[in-house]
């Protein structure tokens, strides 16, 4: 096995994957770890009904409703990398409430706030609906109004609207939608996606799929966006490159 083969296996049993993920974007710069694109791809065929061509799932068109009243579509994210979850009119009771707010803030949300030279062009994206994803279009509980008072809503954007256009989409075979909760997790009502996080790219194809309950998850949530934020990094050093 080569010698940098055999540091990352023993990285990645000492320290888990999120570890070994960063540490393969930090260290090994010909080695870089791409994340995939997740969701369907829309392949183009021939005459003899081979594939010549594919192209990776990119958001549709979607309209949500801010909570101070102004709209987002798919305009709104152009250029931006989004942090998608749901939010509950309970939150942020964990036991009540498909994201954990002090972990999220501790371990991700803060880290962006201090550092908007890396992280300016990085939004999270939270739309309103009760605990089996289902849209809640009549606005916020006064308790979630006031504990999202203490984020910077230019940063954090609090939606209510449909959120299928941007949760439905195929993983491992089956509708994002449709893969169900599992209560050892902390996650609360029947779908998965409602305690999830997800994070899409600055094109709008879906990049990475978390857990948004444990501190772990969030963790490594993290990692998959600073492997992101170097994909980015490389492909716009490589343009100017070919322009000077």
């Amino acid at each position: 096995m080569p010698g940098w083969k055999r540091v990352a296996t023993i990285l990645l049993i000492v320290l888990g994957p999120g570890s070994i993920i960063y540490f393969l974007a930090k260290g090994l710069k010909n080695k870089f770890v791409e994340l995939p694109h997740l969701g369907e791809y829309d392949y183009s065929y021939d005459a003899d009904s081979n594939i010549v061509d594919s192209s990776v799932f990119i958001l549709p068109e979607f309209e949500l409703t801010k909570f101070d009243g102004s709209v987002i579509n798919r305009d709104s994210i152009k250029g931006k990398f989004i942090v998608l979850s749901t939010v509950q009119q309970t939150c942020p009771k964990m036991e009540e409430c498909g994201m954990s707010f002090y972990h999220f803030n501790e371990l991700f949300f803060s880290k962006m706030v201090k550092n908007q030279g890396n992280y300016g062009n990085v939004k999270v994206l939270s739309i309103l609906t009760d605990e089996n994803g289902l849209p809640i279009n009549e606005g916020p509980s006064e308790l979630l109004l006031e504990e999202m008072e203490e984020y910077d809503s230019d940063i954090w954007w609090m939606c209510y609207g449909d959120p299928t256009p941007l949760f439905s989409w195929d993983y491992y075979g089956k509708n994002f939608m449709k893969h169900e909760a599992t209560q050892r997790d902390g996650e609360i009502g029947d779908w998965a996606f409602v305690s999830s996080l997800v994070l899409i790219d600055s094109e709008g194809s879906v990049r990475g799929v978390s857990g948004a309950k444990k501190d772990s998850d969030i963790r490594n949530f993290f990692d998959m966006l600073k492997l992101l934020k170097k994909e980015d990094f490389d492909k716009q050093w490589e343009e100017k490159k070919k322009n000077n």
